[in-house]
């Protein structure tokens, strides 16, 4: 049976996501069709709203009021980053949703595709973490374009069995003892910025020249070290569990799935500083006005605290619901580095922000990746 085939297979029966990799783990499988499932669609009634999403925000978890309301779930598309979805919305795809991290939200404003979101139409609006409500970039001449869903830390996970450190530091993606075992997230706000933050740099997202080019210095000295680039978290977590990779940049949802299959590892907290990040939600300005109430109860479900409830437990993320954290064990939540206040590990890392620049220094990583 080919690999598409026993994909198909698989997902014939109903699996989720989730359960769909530890089938292909058991099975010897690895994920060589990864590239044919990463980015399906998944279809419901023409009715329904179509959110525009990172893949595996599909899980019935993330929207079971949703379904519960309307007897099924919404129409999803799906994007490998940021760069894709904008390019994709740009050329004429309409979502009526879609799921951009903070930092992207000037831009996608600039380029006239949101909408304002009315928060009055959210029953969980006022559950929200306030200090989620502000994020930088988000609020723009006024108007609220984007809402917070949830939130995590970019930091290393790596295996204690396999890596000997004194300190706790981001120069472990430096570290020649580990050439070719080590990898690094390929995007620009995991990449650069991470080379910004070990340079030193005063503000990572708005580097002066002279700190961009000891960023990209770095990077260049860090090329030959890297296994490889990559923004498949599966690839990099299945690498770590092998041993192929002994260290890798990664979110805190890998730490928690290596962690329930027994592997030793640990998620750094880094003397310079981990990342965190911010993901939400937009209403695209070509959302279809018919499905407009759907689209808010749609965005409400995802912020409703039993949603977070599910993401805090089966991923291991922040959610931006406060309520969420109360539902869940104070030994489930120390064992994903999150406590009852949420706001304790979102002051602790570097809160990442709208890239400055940011055109060049793209330019700059692409350069540096293809070894100039």
């Amino acid at each position: 049976m080919d690999g598409k085939t026993y994909l198909e297979k698989l997902m014939s029966q109903g699996m989720t996501r989730r359960e769909f990799k530890k089938a292909l783990a058991a099975a010897g499988v690895g994920m060589v069709s990864a590239s044919y499932f990463s980015r399906p669609s998944r279809a419901a009634a023409e009715d329904q709203p179509l959110m525009f999403a990172w893949s595996g925000y599909e899980e019935d978890g993330f929207h079971e009021a949703y379904n519960t309301k309307y007897g099924e779930a919404p129409n999803y598309s799906f994007f490998g980053d940021e760069e894709e979805a904008f390019a994709k919305i740009r050329a004429g795809f309409k979502p009526d949703i879609a799921m951009p991290c903070s930092y992207k939200i000037p831009q996608w404003t600039a380029a006239g595709i949101l909408q304002q979101i009315d928060v009055s139409r959210l029953s969980h609006w006022d559950e929200i973490v306030p200090s989620l409500k502000k994020v930088p970039g988000t609020i723009i001449d006024g108007k609220r374009n984007w809402v917070c869903q949830d939130w995590g830390q970019t930091s290393i996970t790596y295996r204690t069995d396999l890596v000997d450190i004194k300190e706790e530091s981001w120069g472990l993606m430096w570290d020649k003892r580990y050439k070719g075992r080590l990898s690094m997230i390929d995007s620009l706000i995991d990449g650069v910025m991470v080379a910004g933050i070990y340079a030193g740099a005063k503000d990572p997202f708005n580097m002066t020249d002279a700190e961009v080019a000891k960023a990209k210095k770095l990077l260049q000295e860090q090329l030959p070290l890297l296994r490889y680039y990559s923004n498949s978290m599966t690839d990099v977590e299945q690498a770590l569990a092998s041993g192929e990779l002994v260290a890798a940049v990664t979110w805190n949802s890998s730490y928690l799935n290596l962690v329930n299959e027994g592997l030793p590892v640990k998620f750094m907290k880094p003397k310079e500083g981990a990342m965190t990040w911010t993901c939400g939600l937009t209403l695209m300005k070509d959302a279809d006005p018919a499905k407009i109430d759907r689209s808010y109860d749609l965005i409400d479900a995802y912020l409703s605290p039993e949603t977070g409830k599910y993401e805090i437990e089966q991923w291991g993320y922040g959610h931006a619901n406060a309520k969420a954290f109360d539902m869940v064990d104070a030994k489930d939540l120390a064992a994903r580095g999150l406590t009852k206040n949420p706001d304790d590990l979102i002051r602790s890392g570097i809160f990442q922000e709208p890239i400055g620049n940011e055109p060049v220094l793209q330019a700059m990583f692409e350069e540096v990746k293809a070894g100039f």
